[in-house]
């Protein structure tokens, strides 16, 4: 009786244990999804800075990188998407 009274103990610590390690887990996922979240902002801002200064030559894309990208505007929100091309030394990261 004794020697179950003490596995059941040593579950109960087990446990504990697990839930804080799950616990933890949990708050460092929320803070990278927040850091994620803040870096892909940050990066937006960037893309929309870089795309609406004029280009310099250096800057300037290639004449045969004419991919389009989705311009968000108020007039797509039904769905209907509205392509123009790609500007700025960022592009690529719209596809």
């Amino acid at each position: 009786m004794k020697q179950l009274r003490a596995d059941l103990e040593d579950a109960k610590a087990e446990i504990k244990a697990k839930n804080n390690q799950i616990d933890k887990f949990q708050q460092l996922l929320s803070q990278q999804q927040q850091l994620n979240l803040s870096t892909n902002r940050q990066n937006e801002k960037l893309l929309d800075t870089t795309t609406n200064n004029p280009l310099s030559q250096d800057d300037s894309p290639s004449q045969s990188d004419d991919t389009d990208v989705l311009k968000p505007t108020d007039g797509n929100s039904k769905g209907v998407e509205n392509k123009t091309p790609k500007k700025g030394l960022f592009g690529w990261l719209r596809r």
